[in-house]
């Protein structure tokens, strides 16, 4: 299992709050992570290692 660091942006683009993840792998932390997109972007970190950027859509 690991430990992924979930971070939810704000409308700037900064760290407004986060959450940790843990997986099996990255597929199953990614498809953890778009379940938290709203009306905020999120982005994903294994460590340093940015797994992904997920950003809301105009119908989010």
């Amino acid at each position: 299992m690991t430990d992924y660091r979930v971070y939810i942006l704000n409308d700037k683009g900064h760290i407004q709050s986060d959450t940790l993840i843990v997986c099996d792998d990255d597929a199953q932390a990614i498809e953890a992570a778009k379940r938290l997109v709203g009306v905020r972007h999120v982005e994903m970190w294994d460590g340093e290692r940015l797994v992904g950027r997920f950003k809301t859509t105009p119908n989010s």
